[in-house]
């Protein structure tokens, strides 16, 4: 392993590990997420448990600013290495879900995600944005069930849209549909593992 990469991975964990829903919380409210509401630390529950919306948008604006900085960091450091990028959407995603500073708990990777798809490639957003928004709005209105269909759906639409539109939406040269597909994959199965425990609640339900 190229010592930039592993330097890249080490960063871009540590950037997500930042637990900023913890943080805020914290100091505004003097609560304990990990201990209040779902546990999750994350831009919902923050909202949740305050009832104050900006910290609730606070909390995903920065959350969105971690994904963002460990991609830029990584173009910068590696001069755009696509694998290298790649690695550094992945860890940055995977130290907010498990955060090293809050004994590996975290939140579910959603704001993060949109910081690091917003710089890699669009097309994930959006696809995501959409399943989210149909199966909320014409099928079930769950958060949850609409996080799970979203991030099972995503992957396989990505499948469906011809490369020459994919890379359209493109930022980093070279990042082809292949590689977007096997990053988007990685991404959405952290955000999945966070959500096993809605999982379990839903096929218990059946």
């Amino acid at each position: 392993m190229e010592l930039i990469l592993i330097i890249v991975i080490i960063l871009s964990y540590i950037i997500g590990s930042i637990p900023w829903a913890y943080i805020i919380v914290k100091l505004f409210y003097s609560e304990d997420l990990r201990k209040k509401g779902t546990g999750n630390i994350g831009a919902m529950n923050s909202y949740e448990i305050t009832g104050k919306k900006w910290i609730g948008i606070a909390v995903f604006i920065l959350d969105c600013i971690k994904g963002i900085a460990a991609v830029l960091l990584a173009r910068l450091i590696s001069n755009d290495n696509i694998i290298d990028v790649s690695a550094s959407g992945f860890f940055v995603i995977l130290g907010h879900n498990f955060s090293v500073f809050l004994k590996f708990k975290g939140g579910r990777g959603l704001s993060s995600a949109v910081g690091v798809s917003l710089m890699i490639n669009p097309w994930l957003l959006l696809c995501w944005t959409l399943f989210w928004f149909i199966e909320f709005q014409f099928i079930k209105k769950d958060i949850h069930i609409a996080n799970i269909s979203a991030s099972i759906l995503t992957p396989a639409i990505l499948l469906i849209i011809p490369e020459k539109l994919i890379m359209y939406l493109g930022i980093i040269p070279g990042f082809t549909k292949d590689i977007l597909l096997l990053l988007t994959i990685a991404i959405c199965l952290l955000i999945l593992i966070r959500h096993l425990k809605p999982i379990k609640e839903l096929i218990n339900k059946v």
